[in-house]
């Protein structure tokens, strides 16, 4: 009963807002009021009174006061701290080795051999790519290349299906050096 009477109350209050919700709504409308205010007295007025063109006779032209000169080494402050800081971002940008990437994997199973198999195909029929082998007990997993972009991976797939039909695209982190090595075409 209490249960009934729980969804009683929320039916009728759901139907109570909806149409509440769905009624028309009255706007007040302001366009019979005209704005009457005269700010003519706050306005500020001002008094225009025309140049005078002054003819000169022919004098000798007055000199112009130079404007002091920076002194020579300021540009040269400016381009070392310039220097100073490309020099700090270069150090940064070498020291980064790895990106976010794509790597193809070719086996995943229980038996070293074929693990092994997979491993020397990648390094026979695509010698551009770099086959990494990983072990987590009982499971053997060989990956293949350093891609930057999914479509370069997927050029590779192709290929590799033809041997291993169960080999996928895995996002991975990459080494920066061995995926610029890597040709985005494959002949």
């Amino acid at each position: 009963m209490l249960l009934k009477n729980k969804l009683l109350f929320w039916t009728l209050n759901m139907a109570l807002l909806t149409v509440l919700g769905c009624s028309k709504k009255s706007v007040v409308s302001s366009s019979n009021s005209v704005y009457g205010d005269d700010l003519a007295k706050v306005r500020p007025k001002f008094e225009y009174t025309e140049p005078v063109e002054k003819v000169a006779e022919t004098t000798k032209p007055t000199p112009v006061p130079s404007s002091p000169k920076a002194p020579a080494d300021k540009p040269l402050y400016v381009n070392k701290k310039l220097d100073s800081a490309l020099d700090s971002l270069s150090r940064q940008n070498k020291s980064i080795k790895y990106i976010s990437g794509y790597r193809i994997q070719l086996y995943v199973g229980n038996v070293r051999q074929e693990a092994d198999a997979a491993k020397s195909y990648v390094y026979q029929v695509l010698p551009d790519l770099t086959p990494y082998v990983s072990y987590s007990q009982p499971t053997y997993r060989v990956k293949a290349g350093d891609f930057i972009y999914r479509s370069d991976a997927e050029q590779y797939l192709e290929q590799i299906k033809l041997q291993y039909s169960s080999a996928v695209i895995l996002a991975d982190r990459v080494e920066i050096k061995k995926s610029l090595m890597v040709n985005s075409s494959i002949e």
